[in-house]
């Protein structure tokens, strides 16, 4: 029987990743968890986009700033769960990933805010020299909504672009400066 995980929508088969694809795994795992490494944008192509229901990030020096700027958000981040999908390839790992982010504080002088835990499913589409090329993060395993959901599509898109550029602008590219 093939081991199992359950995200937001249902359970999943999974399997064992191979020394390779855990080593990309754990690198990508610690830009969620706020620990941006070279070694872990060395993963991506630099023509990568990253997507997620807040951020279209297109480039590799977009994808450092939004992860970069995670820390200037959130308190603790925290890997509560992350398995690799049975339907992953060498096109693209597939992740049921659980995490828990903790907002920092508006109060001063009180270091921790909110929590939010959210499961999403997380797909690493990789080219052929096995980098990754578009990172697809889908909160509750909802679909990212683009061009092809219509006018709301269009201009969530859009919304997403402009995000990630105003990010892109105000957070360095270097994670040795966060």
């Amino acid at each position: 029987m093939a081991a199992m995980t359950s995200s937001s929508v249902g359970t999943h088969a999974t399997r064992t990743p191979s020394p390779s694809e855990q080593q990309m795994i754990d690198d990508i795992l610690l830009l969620y968890q706020l620990k941006p490494t070279e070694k872990a944008y060395a993963h991506y192509s630099p023509s990568a986009v990253f997507h997620d229901p807040v951020s279209i990030a297109e480039g590799l020096d977009s994808i450092r700033s939004q992860f970069n700027g995670m820390p200037k958000v959130f308190a603790e981040s925290t890997t509560q769960k992350c398995d690799l999908l049975a339907e992953s390839d060498a096109s693209h790992l597939a992740l049921n990933l659980t995490q828990k982010y903790v907002f920092k504080s508006p109060i001063l002088f009180k270091e921790k805010g909110t929590e939010k835990t959210v499961n999403s499913k997380v797909t690493l589409h990789l080219n052929e020299q096995g980098k990754v090329e578009r990172h697809d993060e889908e909160w509750d395993w909802q679909g990212n909504k683009s061009e092809e959901d219509g006018f709301m599509g269009n201009m969530q898109q859009a919304r997403k672009k402009i995000d990630a550029k105003v990010v892109e602008k105000g957070v360095p590219t270097d994670p040795g400066k966060v």
